[in-house]
């Protein structure tokens, strides 16, 4: 029995799927099979009833799920351990980035790093907050910013900021506009964002709560393309409450005057690797610029 087994043995266990678990190990659906085979042969026991629907860890499945996680944490942290051993911490750290660079606080985060530990490089990928937590999960990203909740259980979930948001007019408009209730400014051209995107999920839940439906005049996939649209007058949008301070002291758009919800922006990490010299030195420098990134919070959630 490996340690690589027991890497496919659980993430068969938290996919619940041998495709989405194949994907995640960036190798085949059959090799998982033959693999997890292997597995049970070598336990002497049957680790996962296979349904049309997916893989259902039975009893001893369970109860070994527990060990063979352990076990790997405990491999984790002695190879960590060897490492930090070594001196200084070196590597790449690759990091999903959700917004602009300027609101993350990146070039600060560089330059911090740099000086802190000049060993490490920052590799930093642009994306959107539900594909940056799944590259988290799969192992091809090693940090990430994202918007919303993130419902997986092998993630760490550091919360960074709850962030205000403002609905944003184009400056051209009607002064009366940012006066009008909510289900009246719903009937106004809107900019919308795809399904996909926190702000989205936000605003249906904004509107839900008031029964409005809301006039969509165009869909797009960035925050820049969205003030974008906002500049030359096509439609109103949901953002960052910089972003309506910005436009308010550049002249492109006014703040809506009613009362806007706060999205939570979060870095996640896989909960294994949070021991890892780098991803260490990583969050300690993040938490000078994070005030909500305190020791006592990655205690309890490592714990």
């Amino acid at each position: 029995m490996e340690l690589q087994q027991l890497k496919l043995f659980v993430t068969v266990a938290e996919e619940g799927h041998l495709t989405r678990a194949a994907e995640r190990l960036f190798t085949s659906q059959p090799a998982v099979s033959a693999q997890l085979r292997a597995l049970e042969d070598s336990l002497g026991v049957v680790l996962f009833d296979r349904t049309p629907k997916g893989m259902n860890l039975t009893s001893a499945g369970k109860q070994l799920l527990v060990q063979a996680q352990a076990t790997l944490r405990a491999a984790e942290q002695m190879m960590s351990k060897a490492k930090s051993m070594k001196g200084e911490v070196i590597g790449e750290i690759r990091i999903g980035v959700n917004s602009d660079f300027s609101f993350l606080k990146l070039p600060q985060l560089v330059s911090l790093m740099k000086e802190a530990h000049p060993g490490i490089q920052l590799s930093l990928v642009h994306g959107m907050s539900p594909d940056i937590l799944l590259d988290v999960r799969k192992g091809q990203l090693d940090a990430g910013f994202y918007f919303g909740p993130c419902d997986y259980a092998n993630i760490q979930k550091n919360l960074l900021k709850e962030v205000e948001t403002a609905i944003i007019i184009p400056a051209e408009w009607d002064d009366e506009v940012p006066l009008l209730p909510l289900h009246e400014l719903a009937q106004q051209p809107w900019i919308y964002t795809t399904e996909r995107c926190p702000f989205f999920q936000l605003m249906q839940q904004l509107l839900a709560e008031r029964h409005t439906e809301i006039a969509k005049v165009a869909l797009v996939d960035t925050e820049e393309a969205i003030r974008e649209f906002i500049k030359f007058g096509h439609g109103i949008a949901l953002l960052r409450a910089d972003d309506a301070t910005r436009a308010e002291q550049e002249g492109w758009g006014k703040r809506w005057q009613g009362k806007s919800p706060t999205l939570p922006l979060s870095l996640a990490l896989k909960s294994q690797r949070v021991q890892e010299p780098a991803l260490k030195a990583l969050i300690a420098t993040m938490a000078q610029l994070w005030p909500a990134l305190n020791e006592a919070q990655l205690a309890e959630n490592a714990g």
